[in-house]
């Protein structure tokens, strides 16, 4: 029984040494050398779940590419919708009411990808997404006026549509609510 202590306590050594050097052993040849911190840098959507405009045109142009094979057609909608933006114009999505070889539908960006939502009602005039003001160049160039319409120790929510060349602004702070209008190429608020 003595004997075998010995050959047990070198077979779990050698195999130590076995697994040990499997899990340092260089990298492979072309291949750099992986420098792992512990840290990793989150981006602003894992961070907040909160997508740009811009990131949202992007994508739609991609999609409408890629996934329904227009062309041409990219960066025109006829309708654009979205809930609760922070004050730099983000928002946990974007609604695109487009016209399709299938008819009116809503295309949904949100941090999950795109969801599709057919025989949408939305209006004929098309938007060229190119010759707007994106809603955080809106909010930039309007930040006196909106924050003069809210209590800042109310949390406010920011919904904005825009069709027909029109922005509609509505904010809602508490029980109060109210709608601003600006003009969607401009950015100037219309009284």
């Amino acid at each position: 029984m003595r004997t075998n202590i010995p050959i047990i306590f070198i077979v779990l050594v050698l195999s130590a040494l076995i697994f040990g050097t499997g899990c340092v052993s260089q990298s492979s040849e072309g291949q750099a050398p992986r420098q792992d911190t512990g840290f990793t840098q989150p981006s602003l959507l894992a961070e907040t779940g909160r997508i740009s405009y811009d990131e949202a045109k992007a994508r739609l142009t991609d999609y409408r590419l890629n996934v329904l094979n227009e062309y041409g057609n990219g960066t025109r909608v006829n309708y654009l919708r979205s809930r609760d933006l922070d004050e730099y114009g983000n928002a946990t999505g974007w609604i695109f009411g487009v016209y399709t070889g299938q008819g009116a539908e809503f295309l949904l960006f949100d941090r999950i990808g795109w969801t599709t939502i057919p025989n949408a009602t939305i209006p004929k005039d098309e938007i060229d997404l190119d010759t707007i003001v994106s809603p955080g160049v809106l909010f930039t160039k309007n930040k006196a006026i909106l924050t003069g319409t809210i209590s800042p120790s109310v949390p406010a929510r920011r919904d904005i549509e825009l069709q027909q060349g029109l922005y509609k602004l509505t904010i809602t702070s508490g029980s109060t609510r109210k709608t601003l209008a600006f003009n969607a190429s401009t950015g100037v608020l219309i009284p």
